[in-house]
């Protein structure tokens, strides 16, 4: 099977190999004048891969993914449904600023939640599913978009 970079990652990789050769240029050159420009080449080089570390990690800039991450972490296997219920109550308060998550397959056997999109259409596939065993939390996995 063959495999190939996506020309945003390749336009990044490429932009942070010259913004490092600006930089080493910057460094060695005599004047200020030369620096300056080598350093503003670099940040302008670096524009790509900034734009593409936010979108592989979206929780950088947007605070809903940090609050659902939260949720996840406070959420201990040994934990009872009412205690989970009481995390997503702590993180999510009816009158707090984030919308809560759609809670989805709400068996005895098992627990999930979506986080709610908001006001904004995408991500919104960020999954926390959990599995009970005798009313007890035994295994917690997150699914991100």
């Amino acid at each position: 099977m063959l495999s190939s970079l996506h020309p945003f990652v390749l336009a990044a990789a490429v932009g942070a190999v010259l913004a490092l050769v600006a930089l080493i240029v910057a460094w060695l050159a005599r004047t200020s004048t030369a620096k300056t420009v080598m350093i503003v080449l670099a940040v302008i080089f670096l524009v790509p891969a900034g734009y593409v570390l936010v979108g592989l990690n979206p929780w950088l800039v947007d605070s809903r993914f940090r609050t659902y991450r939260a949720f996840y972490r406070d959420i201990e296997v040994g934990m009872t449904r009412e205690q989970v219920l009481a995390a997503l109550e702590h993180r999510y308060p009816t009158n707090g600023p984030r919308k809560r998550p759609k809670i989805l397959n709400d068996t005895p056997d098992g627990l999930g939640f979506f986080m709610n999109p908001e006001t904004s259409r995408e991500p919104n596939c960020e999954g926390i599913f959990l599995s009970f065993e005798q009313g007890r939390v035994t295994n917690k996995t997150y699914s991100p978009d």
